[in-house]
C-alpha cells in the first residue's frame, strides 16, 4: 500500500479480482518471488498469506497462511504477473482482528488520507495526490463480503476515520478533537480536512485562490437559521519552523480571516499539553456556539484521564508496529465499562499500551 513504484497505479484505484488460492507457494517458489519482486523483499516476515478454508494451514518461516472465504470482485491488486495482493478495502477487515479499536481507525485513516508513510524517508511520509479508497467504496465492500469475521469492527471504526488527512499528525490532532468525550475526545464535529477554500491571494494581486485548512470543525448556525459557524484548526509541525513558513502561515492565515474564518494554529509542544488542549476546546466550543454540558466533577475528572490516555495511546501508534492488542494482553490494564461514571455518549475503552514509534 506505501509502495512508491507502485504509487501511481493504487491511487488510480486499480484493482482486479482476489481469488484465494487452493494451496500454498513451497519455499523455493516464495525466494523466486521475493528476490523478483520489491515489495516482498521489503516486507517482514514471515508473508501473511490467504488460502481458501480447505487448504492447509502452515506456519513457516516465510510463510505464514490464514484461512479466508471467497472475496467479492475487485478485491485486490496485482503486485506482479500472477502475485497479488489485497485491496486497501479489505486489508483493515484482514487485519482487525489484530489491532485496537484506535489502530484501526488510524489505519482507515491513512487509507482514506492524502499521506502514505514512509519509515525511510526524511519526514516518515509522503504526500499522495489522491486517497486510496473512500468511505463508499469500503462500505460497498463490506456489503460485498457479508457478515464475515471483522466487518462489524470495521464498519464502527469508519464512523471515526478521517478522510483527507495530510499527515499522521493531522489525523491524531482530528481525532482528539472529533471523538466523543467517553472515548477521550472533545467531541467537536469535523467537518472537513484539507478540503479547498476560495479565498483572495494575498500575493497574487487578491485575485481568487484556494486554501486547504488542515481541520474545519462546524458549530451551531445563528438564531436566523444561518449557515452553521465554522472554525479552523491547523496543526503546525517542523515544516513550519523556517522564516519563510512563517510567512505563508501569516498571509494564509489572514486570507482565511478575510471569508471570516478564523484559524487556530496548534505547535508540537501545544499539542503534547492536555492543559492547553483543553483551553483550546473551551475556546473552540464557545467559538463555535456550542452548548456547555454541567456534569459532575467526578465525570469532568474521568473524562480529562480519558483524553490523557486517548494522547498516549495514539503517541503509541505509528503506523508501522500493530502490537496494541498484544500489549494490551501483556498488561491487563483494560478499564472495566462498569467502573466508568455514567455518561451519554458511550464508547469503547481505551486502553494506553507502552510508548514505541519512530523518534
Amino acid at each position: 500500500m506505501r509502495s512508491r513504484r507502485l504509487r501511481w497505479r493504487l491511487e488510480k484505484g486499480e484493482r482486479c479480482d482476489g481469488n484465494v488460492p487452493e494451496r500454498v507457494p513451497d519455499n523455493a517458489e516464495i525466494e523466486r518471488l521475493i528476490d523478483a519482486i520489491p515489495e516482498l523483499a521489503r516486507a517482514s516476515k514471515p508473508l501473511h498469506l490467504l488460502v481458501s478454508r480447505e487448504a492447509p494451514r502452515m506456519r513457516r518461516s516465510l510463510v505464514h497462511t490464514h484461512a479466508s472465504p471467497d472475496l467479492p470482485s475487485g478485491s485486490a491488486f496485482e503486485l506482479a504477473p500472477g502475485v497479488r495482493c489485497i485491496s486497501p478495502e479489505h486489508l483493515p477487515v484482514a487485519m482487525a482482528p489484530r489491532l485496537t479499536d484506535l489502530e484501526l481507525i488510524y489505519l482507515l485513516s491513512e487509507f482514506l488520507g492524502i499521506y502514505a508513510i514512509d519509515p525511510t524517508s526524511e519526514k516518515g511520509m509522503f504526500q499522495r495526490k489522491s486517497p486510496l479508497t473512500t468511505p463508499e467504496r469500503i462500505l460497498e465492500h463490506l456489503g460485498a463480503l457479508g457478515p464475515e469475521h471483522g466487518t462489524q469492527r470495521v464498519r464502527r471504526a469508519l464512523r471515526h476515520a478521517c478522510v483527507r488527512s495530510g499527515s499522521p499528525r493531522e489525523t491524531k490532532l482530528s481525532l482528539r478533537l472529533g471523538l466523543r468525550p467517553s472515548l477521550g475526545g472533545y467531541g467537536l464535529e469535523v467537518l472537513s480536512m484539507n478540503e479547498p477554500l476560495e479565498v483572495r491571494r494575498i500575493h497574487d494581486r487578491m485575485e481568487s485562490g484556494v486554501r486547504k485548512p488542515d481541520i474545519l470543525l462546524r458549530g451551531r448556525a445563528d438564531e436566523a437559521g444561518g449557515a452553521p459557524r465554522i472554525a479552523a484548526v491547523e496543526y503546525d509541525g517542523r515544516d513550519h519552523a523556517t522564516e519563510q513558513a512563517h510567512a505563508r502561515d501569516a498571509a494564509r492565515s489572514t486570507e482565511l480571516t478575510a471569508i471570516g474564518l478564523s484559524e487556530h494554529v496548534v505547535t508540537k509542544v501545544q499539542y503534547r499539553d492536555l492543559d492547553y488542549m483543553d483551553g483550546l476546546a473551551e475556546i473552540l466550543r464557545q467559538e463555535l456556539g456550542l452548548p456547555r454540558h454541567r456534569v459532575t466533577r467526578k465525570v469532568t475528572e474521568w473524562r480529562r484521564a480519558r483524553r490523557a490516555a486517548l494522547y498516549e495511546e495514539l503517541e503509541h501508534i505509528d503506523g508501522v508496529r500493530w502490537d496494541g492488542r498484544a500489549r494490551e494482553r501483556a498488561h491487563g490494564e483494560k478499564d472495566s465499562p462498569a467502573a466508568a461514571p455514567k455518561t451519554s455518549d458511550g464508547g469503547w475503552d481505551v486502553v494506553p499500551v507502552e510508548a514505541y514509534g519512530l523518534g
